[in-house]
């Protein structure tokens, strides 16, 4: 769990670097892709993502079942039971504003959608787990699909910390 912390504060750090000069800390938030905005419908387009994502979680599920990956998937849930509840929930909760700020408000701007998600969905193969990096690059999708349609990094920060509290509670209950 150090390592991913490191890993994110890296990651962070990097991008930080990339943004230059910057006059005010409203300023330096803005050109980390997070924009001031309307909260209200910001939440409304986190929420019906968040339930894009678990849609297309529940679909990559069901056909790595099919596909007979059943072992592989439970891979993923060993391991991050193996860390703990109360570390998983700090590292989750890092996760979902270094990993946007980073692959969707960093990568995704360099590059692409495609290209962004491909490389998060890599990242993922830490879980030694090839359902994982699957699911990841097709969460991955819609998340940066959520980033291109609000611009703001807002709604898909929200999306992802919330999909991944749900997943922890569901993990631990």
């Amino acid at each position: 769990m150090i390592g991913s912390l490191i890993l994110y504060s890296l990651m962070i750090l990097m991008v930080v670097a990339s943004i230059g000069r910057w006059r005010s800390f409203t300023d330096f938030i803005s050109k980390l892709g997070i924009k001031q905005t309307d909260v209200k419908k910001e939440l409304t387009t986190a929420f019906i993502y968040l339930g894009i994502l678990f849609l297309v979680s529940i679909v990559i599920q069901a056909i790595m079942v099919w596909l007979g990956f059943q072992t592989d998937l439970e891979q993923v849930t060993k391991e991050l039971k193996e860390a703990g509840f109360v570390n998983l929930l700090i590292v989750l909760t890092v996760a979902a504003f270094a990993e946007e700020v980073f692959f969707r408000g960093y990568l995704q701007r360099k590059t692409n959608l495609l290209f962004a998600s491909f490389v998060f969905g890599y990242f993922h193969i830490i879980y030694n787990s090839l359902s994982e990096v699957i699911g990841a690059f097709c969460l991955g999708l819609v998340l940066g699909k959520e980033y291109q349609q609000t611009k703001n990094l807002f709604a898909p920060i929200l999306s992802h910390f919330f999909y991944n509290i749900i997943i922890l509670f569901l993990m631990f209950t």
